[in-house]
């Protein structure tokens, strides 16, 4: 009687060995990584149905090699082009737009990653917290961080590799521009993010860093975030390049054609050089992988007798 209690003890004391075994060993394979809103978020094993809600997160996801694991975009997501047609043939769902996303389509897609931006992080964290879904908020404002958001993705999706090979090739590209304007003059710039009312972007966004690597000054660097401005205060600083950004739909040419025709910037340096430019808005407003292709664009409306 003895020798079988004996050896019942045994056999527990093995199976709680095991028990905690195998619970370290998830501890151990869960990951966690502070998103843009300073929240810590965990995730226990690589994401296989992922939705993003903003176009910068769905090129990131693209560019890693994610594609396959994507469920669910917004509609204003176009980039790769294999996305639309993905979105074409029901293969990856739309599931809203920008600011309003349909959050019954996202939980009936059952993700186990929901990529987001700080415009819908109140509401989506609440109602996604509640189906114990993991949101993970990207919202870098500068190019620094827009590799680091790069990294982290990776590092919640299994592709640690794959990011860092990506953000070694816009670091090395970043490099390149800067080391070409290091000892060119630098170049006043106004750059137009929409002109009715008239918006510019002022320090704090990346498309102020952009412009000071690509070498140019930023005429309304003083201000801070997306600024309104008047023809008076762009005349009085008197640009010499202007980029403005397209718009969307049959509003995309619009401002540049008013940076080429208001009256009050006719004295401007850049409107009698002939030196106004439109950089595609896809490409400048995403703070995602392309972001490096629109530093080379402003480095050549900028200084395009060094490229």
């Amino acid at each position: 009687m003895r020798y079988m209690i004996s050896k019942s003890m045994i056999l527990s004391m093995i199976m709680m060995l095991l028990l905690i075994s195998v619970a370290g060993a998830e501890e151990n394979n869960t990951i966690t990584v502070t998103d843009d809103l300073g929240r810590q978020v965990s995730i226990t094993s690589a994401p296989q149905r992922i939705v993003s809600l903003s176009p910068s997160n769905t090129e990131m996801l693209f560019a890693l090699g994610l594609g396959d694991r994507v469920v669910g975009v917004t509609k204003y997501c176009n980039y790769p082009p294999e996305v639309e047609s993905l979105k074409d043939s029901g293969m990856v769902e739309v599931v809203g737009g920008y600011v309003d996303p349909d959050f019954e389509t996202i939980l009936s897609l059952r993700p186990d990653l929901v990529l987001t931006s700080r415009t819908h992080s109140s509401e989506a964290i609440s109602l996604l917290d509640k189906e114990s879904i993991p949101i993970f908020v990207v919202d870098p404002n500068n190019l620094s961080r827009i590799i680091l958001s790069i990294e982290k993705i990776g590092k919640i999706t299994e592709k640690e590799v794959e990011a860092s090979e990506l953000c070694n090739r816009m670091k090395s590209r970043i490099r390149a521009v800067s080391d070409t304007v290091s000892s060119l003059p630098k170049t006043r710039v106004l750059y137009i993010v929409w002109h009715d009312p008239v918006r510019t972007a002022g320090a704090g966004t990346f498309e102020d860093e952009v412009i000071e690597k690509a070498g140019g000054v930023n005429i309304f660097h003083d201000l801070s975030g997306y600024a309104l401005v008047d023809p008076e205060a762009i005349a009085m600083r008197n640009p010499e390049v202007i980029i403005a950004c397209s718009g969307m739909g049959t509003g995309a040419d619009k401002p540049i054609q008013w940076a080429e025709t208001e009256r009050g910037l006719n004295l401007t340096l850049a409107r009698k050089n002939g030196r106004i430019y439109q950089a595609e808005g896809d490409i400048i407003t995403r703070a995602g992988p392309r972001i490096v292709d629109g530093l080379e664009m402003f480095a050549k409306f900028i200084h395009p007798e060094a490229f």
